[in-house]
């Protein structure tokens, strides 16, 4: 007894939708990154006195790789050469285990006082961004998953 017509049964174009939905997302939240990360950098440059002791001692960018959003802060030190260049050395700063977001502390160590406002103030608005992209990014998994059951399911008439 066939309780489905069988081009219904093995149709990707609901899961094909779906998937370009989400992209769509992504490519959404990675321009609403883009503009705080803007926005965030405009602040600190007009804050920001002249000479490389007076610059912020973070830095922090936005990198996506196929459906992966990273939104990353990264500390900087500075170092000089023996004729006295100075150049930045740029230290990895960890999320909290599990979490979507930075810890203020740790982002405050890097941290110029006039910037620690402007600091939490754009980490409260990146962290809802990297949790809703960490689950769509796990949606797309569980779609890929889909979609082979669904191959395999055809494959096996």
């Amino acid at each position: 007894m066939e309780t489905v017509e069988p081009k219904m049964q093995h149709s990707m174009e609901s899961l094909e939708t779906i998937w370009t939905s989400i992209e769509n997302r992504i490519d959404e939240l990675e321009a609403i990154a883009s503009s705080i990360i803007d926005l965030h950098w405009e602040l600190v440059m007009q804050n920001e006195k002249p000479g490389w002791q007076n610059k912020s001692h973070l830095n922090l960018r936005i990198h996506r790789k196929g459906n992966n959003l990273r939104i990353d802060w990264t500390g900087v030190k500075w170092s000089s050469t023996a004729n006295g260049k100075k150049y930045p050395l740029y230290t990895h700063i960890t999320k909290g285990k599990g979490s979507h977001t930075y810890t203020l502390s740790k982002l405050f160590a890097f941290a110029r006082e006039w910037e620690k406002p402007l600091i939490e103030e754009t980490e409260k608005e990146l962290a809802w961004i990297r949790r809703e992209a960490f689950h769509l990014n796990r949606a797309l998994f569980s779609i890929r998953y889909a979609k082979a059951a669904a191959m395999r399911s055809k494959e096996g008439e």
